[in-house]
């Protein structure tokens, strides 16, 4: 309500506005062709520059009479901006079938710090590879923590945009390096004269996800219209909304596994589907008041067991009052864990624990200038700054599942046993995650329960906490009696598995700030010669303030309660220095105060933390970033008809260079750091400057013209070398064009480009830091030995494994991350094929088919997540492999974590990147125009299809030939498809949009398809393959009311069609899908 009223608000403001100017201006009606121009080609670019009857088509920079494009180019006006409910420039242009998002408004919370970011990714081939120029000149990176190279297009002036070039192929001979996937250039208008304001806003019919956006665009020609001058200013709200305001996903809705095939099964199949699609289902691993997990062995399993005879573990719930009750449902899924259909448990969906899009404020101030002093001195100025506040999580509050946090403290004289049934270690640890039975503020009803459940799992030969069987030897049986003893005196430790939602949402508010001043030369002299200089700073400030983070040392310390002597509940550190552990940040007096400051949690149950607990606990991390660009282009294009002519006419030139200086530097603050924070412990990161020199020349052979069967046939060739500062050193990009008309209704064009992309700043030069990796698998656990290749088990048996070894992770794994400064240049080749037919009897349509192949070589990667180098580890035929010696196990006698015996490390594995993977794409896209004047009005139209051949990564190292195919998986549809239509009638314009986006497989396409020469890999994966077809549609009226003031009206995705199969839209994949339902929105604009 408060936004539709909001809108109103707006509309009216900008009538009274619009009454009060003293003379309207002129306006010429712009139909809703491809671009906004009285006179444009089937390119939909304008014809001629209005000052010097030639233009530039993004792809070159030769000014040339005519648009004739070899690169295929999908123009985008600028007016089709605003003709949608969205108000951010880059979900408009992620609609595109070229584009992949990646990184949209709604699934931009994947990830620390990158909230609110909007990245272009063309083909998928990722955002650091797609180049977005303004102007044809580069724009300084919106982000510090994906790239740090890639602009967010949000920071882009809307109203002030004229056009938007989206080019496929490769373009760094022109353009320098990251162009491998292709260029998006924003065109600016550059003369604008009159006042323009224009007010938006819209809301869902959920009465959510409002945003408002309102804009002043104002300029002024002078001096003959020899001079310019042009201001723009915008505000622009998105409002976050949430899954638990939402029918369709305040509940959890999703496939889960309920059968396992064989080793050895034809396609991977047994027959039987592994998943089945449940609703509402219940975590059996987390609540927000505390969750108890008992494991038991298959054999008498209290709690049932799954279809493969796999015991359940027994769950229980605490209450408000501290109570333990059984968790209730339909016990669904394999074991131990499984999920439960219904009941009293957790979905993860409760209040602010799921936002389906974050909380975005845009503000906005450009100006552009330019004055012709003569024709060959026209000096320019362009500066803007934004300020972009986003708000919001993806992240929930802090959870703890009894192992989390990987503590292991050396208490000398005592052995815990809480976590152990066969480790040697004379000392023990302890893990003060765990909550021994004793704890005073465990109820006596839960604390019955549990000793009968804890001796019930122990006396039947296994550890309730992690499953793991005794065995019959002398040692694991007296550490199996050792636990009992624990039980029947209290100190035995057991799992609260809690979603701490009473310490607060782990918020993130990232406030952006962009600054960008560009000024220079340019003009033309000697008839027919052009040349420009510009000077290009622009910077990108960030201040990151994580809320309600936890001090994970304080937890540890507070979690561990005790009754001191005058019966008070304290922090057991602090009556037992043995349980004081030591200081994460190597700082004994910084633990010494925590210690004396401690105050203890009550972990049980909903409402149960205090406010000094919470105090005591949480803290709003900051971090900061700052990322520089200093650019210098020169230039001079022109031609050589003052000495001679070919067939064709004159040949074009273009020559110049180019120097660019790149900084970025992140920093945090001291309690990050140094670890003591829930999130990653990630260092100060300041690179050394990027720097880079550059030369580059085209050349525009035009050899026929107007002779039969060669209307036209123009060779183009382009060519850059680049000096790169450190180990990049020199590199070459080239390219050739040809384009050849034999009629003048057809014309055939081809282009090859090799281009590069130097690594970043972030790839190279970032600090070691601590991530986590979600729980793995264990390679050379007992469950899945049989699970991967035939050198699996002996190679686990060369390592050390211990027999009986299955340990199960239950929690994420701690591992680091970094850069690597001996990267090397990433190299593409890249070829695209095509037809444009504009048949003469037919006016105002065209129609072309295009043809891409994009392969990119030495592709920076990761060597791969903490599970594939764990598998690639052991499935290799030795243990002398690349991914070996990237992590460490526990020896005999546990780690220093408490880790058992053989377990993977905590804080071993490193993740980092090198040259070796390939990419390559290939695919067909076709567009279709009609523009028409009756005499009754205006009708056009345009659709937009992209059709995969091929979507593929060689990512392997050791098999360098071994493909993964992502065609057809989940946000990479082999079909998509847009079309946008427009009726002009009289005053009132009517519109619609489709967006078609093909099937999607569940899963892999290996799943279903032979690859490598392998069969199928799990053909009854689920009861369906694929995402099914899913159509939105759009509609919209505007009316002129005069010639300065029109209002309009929207609704986008009319039939409301949501997400399917219980996906939420804020996934990598599942971004693809519209998750704000049906959208209405009214705005107007006035023009004077």
């Amino acid at each position: 309500m408060n936004t539709l009223k909001l809108a109103l608000g707006l509309t009216t403001a900008v009538v009274a506005l619009s009454a009060g100017a003293a003379q309207a201006q002129d306006t010429t009606v712009t139909t809703p062709s491809t671009v906004a121009c009285d006179d444009t080609d089937a390119n939909g670019v304008c014809d001629a520059d209005e000052n010097t009857g030639t233009i530039v088509v993004t792809g070159s920079r030769i000014a040339q009479p005519n648009a004739d494009s070899a690169n295929p180019i999908t123009v985008v006006r600028g007016e089709a901006l605003y003709e949608t409910g969205q108000v951010a420039v880059g979900d408009v242009l992620n609609e595109l079938p070229q584009l992949r998002n990646t990184y949209s408004q709604q699934n931009s919370t994947r990830f620390l710090g990158t909230r609110g970011l909007n990245l272009l990714d063309l083909r998928g081939l990722g955002s650091s590879r797609t180049l977005v120029l303004v102007d044809g000149r580069r724009h300084v990176a919106g982000d510090i923590l994906v790239n740090g190279v890639s602009p967010d297009v949000n920071t882009i002036p809307t109203d002030l945009i004229e056009r938007v070039d989206v080019v496929t192929g490769g373009a760094s001979a022109v353009y320098g390096s990251d162009a491998m996937a292709g260029v998006v250039n924003f065109i600016l208008k550059k003369n604008y004269d009159g006042v323009q304001l224009r007010g938006q806003a819209g809301v869902s019919k959920y009465g959510d996800a409002g945003n408002q956006y309102a804009s002043l665009l104002a300029g002024k020609n002078f001096a003959d219209d020899r001079g310019n001058v042009a201001v723009n200013l915008e505000y622009a709200h998105t409002s976050r909304f949430l899954a638990s305001g939402r029918p369709n996903l305040r509940q959890n809705d999703a496939f889960v596994v309920v059968d396992t095939d064989a080793a050895g099964s034809l396609n991977g199949s047994d027959g039987v589907s592994d998943r089945q699609y449940f609703y509402d289902i219940r975590s059996t691993t987390i609540s927000t008041g505390g969750q108890v997990g008992i494991r038991y062995p298959n054999a008498g399993a209290p709690c049932g067991v799954d279809s493969v005879g796999n015991a359940y573990t027994c769950a229980y719930l605490f209450q408000p009052d501290g109570s333990l009750i059984p968790q209730t449902g339909l016990r669904i899924g394999l074991g131990p864990n499984g999920n439960f259909v219904g009941g009293n448990g957790y979905s993860g969906r409760e209040g602010e624990l799921l936002a389906l899009t974050p909380d975005l404020q845009r503000y906005s101030a450009n100006m552009r200038a330019h004055f012709e002093i003569t024709p060959a001195l026209v000096p320019f100025l362009e500066a803007k700054y934004v300020r972009s506040e986003a708000y919001g999580s993806q992240s929930g509050p802090f959870f703890s599942q009894g192992q989390t946090l990987s503590d292991g403290v050396a208490v000398s004289g005592f052995n815990d046993r809480s976590y152990a049934s066969t480790t040697t270690a004379p000392a023990g640890t302890v893990n003060r995650e765990g909550i021994r039975l004793d704890n005073p503020y465990l109820t006596a009803q839960a604390r019955t329960l549990l000793t009968t459940q804890l001796l019930a799992a122990l006396n039947a030969n296994v550890n309730p906490n992690t499953g793991t069987a005794f065995t019959t030897s002398a040692q694991s049986q007296a550490n199996r009696a050792a636990a009992i003893a624990q039980v029947n005196n209290g100190t035995f430790r057991f799992s609260n598995r809690r979603n701490y939602v009473d310490l607060g949402i782990r918020d993130e508010k990232i406030v952006r700030e962009t600054y960008r001043i560009v000024g220079g030369l340019r003009g033309e002299f000697n008839d027919d010669w052009n040349y420009e200089l510009a000077l290009n700073y622009g910077e990108h400030r960030e201040t990151n303030s994580i809320k309600n983070n936890i001090n994970r040392q304080r937890f540890l310390l507070a979690n561990d309660a005790a009754v001191n002597s005058a019966g008070q509940i304290v922090c057991r550190s602090q009556i037992d220095s043995r349980y004081a552990g030591t200081d994460r940040g190597g700082n004994p007096a910084q633990l010494a105060a925590d210690i004396a400051a401690c105050v203890p949690i009550n972990p049980f149950g909903d409402g149960s933390v205090t406010d000094a607990a919470r105090q005591y606990l949480t803290v709003d991390s900051l971090a900061t970033g700052k990322i520089t660009q200093f650019d210098v282009l020169g230039y001079v294009t022109g031609d050589l008809s003052g000495l001679f002519e070919l067939p064709g006419g004159p040949i074009a030139f273009s020559v110049g260079g180019e120097y660019r200086r790149e900084t970025n530097e992140y920093d945090l603050d001291d309690i990050t750091q140094a670890g003591y924070a829930f999130y990653n412990a990630i260092p100060a990161f300041t690179a050394p400057a990027f720097e880079v020199k550059e030369a580059f020349a085209e050349v525009q052979v035009p050899l026929l013209k107007d002779v039969p069967f060669f209307q036209e046939l123009t060779l183009r060739g382009n060519g850059r070398v680049a000096d790169y500062k450190g180990k990049t050193g020199t590199v070459y990009a080239y390219g050739g064009e040809v384009l050849w008309k034999p009629i003048r209704d057809l014309t055939l064009r081809g282009t090859y480009a090799r281009s590069v992309r130097a690594p970043n700043l972030s790839e190279l030069y970032s600090a070691q830091f601590q991530n986590f990796a979600p729980a793995p698998n264990d390679p050379c656990s007992e469950r899945n030995l049989a699970n991967g290749s035939t050198y699996r088990a002996a190679n686990c048996a060369a390592a050390g494994r211990p027999t009986g070894y299955d340990f199960v992770y239950t929690s994420s794994l701690e591992i680091r991350g970094g850069g690597n400064p001996d990267l090397e240049a990433e190299k593409s080749d890249s070829y695209t094929l095509g037809a444009l037919l504009e048949p003469r009897f037919i006016p105002g349509f065209a129609i072309s088919v295009d043809f891409y192949d994009i392969t990119i070589k030495n592709v920076i990667t990761s060597i791969g997540s903490a599970q594939t180098i764990l598998n690639q580890c052991y499935d290799s035929p030795t243990l002398d492999n690349l991914f070996c010696g990237l992590f460490e196990r526990a020896g005999a006698s546990g780690g220093p974590r408490g880790e058992i015996p053989f377990r993977v490390l905590e804080g071993s594995l490193l993740q980092s990147t090198a040259n070796f993977a390939k990419l390559k794409v290939r695919g067909i896209d076709a567009q279709v125009t009609y523009s028409h004047k009756f005499d009754w009005g205006a009708l056009n139209l345009q659709g937009v299809y992209t059709h995969q051949i091929k979507n593929e990564s060689y990512t392997d190292p050791l098999q360098p030939t071994f493909r993964n195919v992502f065609i057809g998986e989940l946000a990479d549809p082999q079909d998509e498809f847009n079309i946008n239509a427009s009726l002009k009638i009289g005053k009132v314009t009517l519109g619609y949009g489709l967006r078609f986006i093909g099937e999607q497989y569940l899963n892999t396409y290996e799943d279903y398809n032979s690859v490598n020469g392998l069969a199928p890999q799990n053909t009854d994966y689920a009861p369906i393959q694929r995402y099914p077809t899913v159509t939105y549609s759009d509609v919209r009226a505007e009316l002129e009311v005069d010639n300065r003031f029109s209002i309009y009206f929207g609704v986008d995705n009319l039939f409301d069609k949501k997400p399917p199969y219980g996906l939420t839209g804020v996934g990598a994949g599942s971004g693809i899908f519209d998750n704000r339902g049906r959208y209405m929105y009214t705005g107007a604009v006035a023009k004077f």
